[in-house]
């Protein structure tokens, strides 16, 4: 087999192969006799139809491709291997000559990883803000706690007042008829503008308990139920009760119910739980800082091509959120921030792509590899999530692909640490709650062009709300799992 390359732009490469003939004819004859096993061919039994009869068949064209499908795939994966090409994007025939009783030649079109010229990385220095347990943080939790354990409790007959928590009984009229659906008994509503339809709240203020009276509103127009959208309903209310939310004392009690023995032990194990917090975030933050620090020291012509992969699949991640709660795509495509986010997400994707070829840069310079004991907290996590055997987690090579990749990015960031000088420096801006577990540098946050296919987590300050929330729920999601693996990694 002979070999010919030519490369074009920063990262693209054609490769050329030409295939000794006897070869190509030794496919097209196999092409046939895998045919003549699943086609009848009247006077054969099956699989023994002569070759001539097959051609006649399917035809001769038909037979060459089953031939190249089987062959071509074959024959680049070797001269890829043979070649040492890092090849990034699924390979495209761009021309292909197979007569019988020639030399079989076709070109291939593929982009391969950049080259990167990696700066100092070995035994960085770089200062890393310290998050530190914020003062008041404890009583804060203990509150929180507290405030988690409210009850509604009924109070003596008074005048309704904004902020009352409500039992009612109600009937819905729209036209003088009972809206399908629309009585209700024991609604507990919390009295406050904007917790039911527009003006319905405030009409229940200075009402007692024991009365039956009238509230008039107007459904909204777009209201989800379109045959009552826009129009006049007339409510009839029974007031049953006012209720109080009370938060219990912070106590033994309220220690009891969280299964400890004492406020004093619930408040030891909450201050241990803050301080393994604010360690795992100074953890993150140096990962985070290393990581940037070796990028920023690194050299790399990134193609387009690359960034414009990662922002499309940055883009569905946005679409898939909207889709989740019932937004279209087609909607947000028309309104105002929607050439912000594109934006953005253009930026976020050459970040995150440049970050993973500098990561992979590194594996390949340290010669860093994966052994399989540690890939089994990860496959073990995977079994139990989609309750799947190990064994079709084990065959799914999709799926292997995506776990490697993870643990080998964790390997070599945690490398990258290990060998860097870190310093601790007081932070300007302490906050006191919800650390920004994002900017972990454990797989999530690298490109999918190779292979991290996690949710993203943007650090672009645009308006979106859409795409505050999706960022918001992506982190949260993201939190759990990596506490979830980090909990099983330890047991193991």
């Amino acid at each position: 087999m002979k070999v010919t390359l030519d490369r074009e732009g920063k990262n693209v490469v054609h490769l050329g192969l030409e295939v000794d003939a006897k070869l190509a004819e030794k496919e097209y004859e196999k092409a046939c006799r895998m045919l003549s096993k699943n086609i009848n061919v009247p006077g054969f039994r099956r699989g023994k139809a002569p070759r001539k009869i097959i051609e006649k068949q399917v035809g001769v064209d038909y037979i060459k491709t089953r031939a190249l499908e089987a062959i071509v795939p074959k024959l680049l994966s070797e001269a890829i291997t043979t070649e040492s090409l890092d090849v990034i994007t699924e390979p495209q025939i761009d021309s292909c000559e197979f007569d019988l009783g020639s030399p079989l030649k076709f070109t291939a079109k593929f982009e391969v990883r950049p080259e990167v010229t990696l700066g100092d990385y070995k035994g960085i220095q770089v200062k890393v803000p310290e998050a530190t347990l914020p003062e008041g943080a404890l009583d804060r939790a203990l509150q929180s706690i507290a405030e988690s354990k409210t009850s509604l409790q009924t109070i003596d007959p008074r005048p309704v007042k904004m902020g009352d928590t409500v039992l009612l009984d109600f009937e819905c009229f729209v036209n003088d008829k009972l809206v399908e659906g629309g009585k209700t008994e024991g609604l507990v509503l919390e009295v406050k503008q904007g917790s039911f339809i527009e003006g319905f709240c405030e009409q229940l203020v200075d009402k007692k308990p024991g009365e039956d009276f009238e509230v008039k509103v107007k459904f909204p127009d777009d209201y989800r139920n379109t045959e009552l959208a826009g129009q006049d309903a007339l409510f009839k209310v029974k007031l049953k009760e006012i209720r109080q939310r009370v938060v219990p004392p912070i106590d033994d009690d309220l220690a009891k119910q969280l299964g400890q023995e004492s406020i004093e032990a619930l408040k030891e194990a909450l201050n241990e739980r803050l301080e393994e917090e604010i360690f795992q975030e100074n953890e993150m933050r140096a990962q985070r800082t290393v990581v940037e620090s070796v990028v920023a020291k690194s050299t790399v012509d990134i193609p387009e091509s690359m960034i414009e992969r990662e922002q499309v699949l940055l883009l569905q991640q946005v679409r898939r959120y909207l889709e989740q709660n019932n937004q279209t795509w087609e909607t947000f495509e028309k309104s105002d921030d929607f050439e912000t986010v594109k934006k953005n997400k253009m930026e976020e994707a050459r970040q995150r792509v440049l970050t993973s070829l500098v990561l992979g840069a590194v594996v390949k310079a340290e010669q860093l590899t994966i052994e399989r004991d540690e890939l089994a907290p990860y496959i073990e996590e995977l079994v139990q999530r989609y309750q799947v055997p190990i064994q079709q987690i084990e065959q799914n090579e999709e799926l292997k692909r995506q776990v490697m990749e993870e643990v080998l990015t964790n390997k070599v960031v945690q490398h990258l640490v290990k060998n860097a000088v870190i310093e601790l420096v007081p932070e300007e801006h302490n906050h006191e709650h919800g650390h920004d577990h994002s900017h972990s540098h454990s797989g999530e946050e690298h490109s999918h062009e190779h292979g991290h296919e996690h949710g993203s987590d943007p650090e672009h300050g645009h308006s979106h709300d859409t795409e505050k929330e999706a960022k918001s729920e992506s982190k949260k999601t993201e939190t759990a799992e990596k506490s979830k693996k980090k909990s099983e990694t330890a047991q193991k």
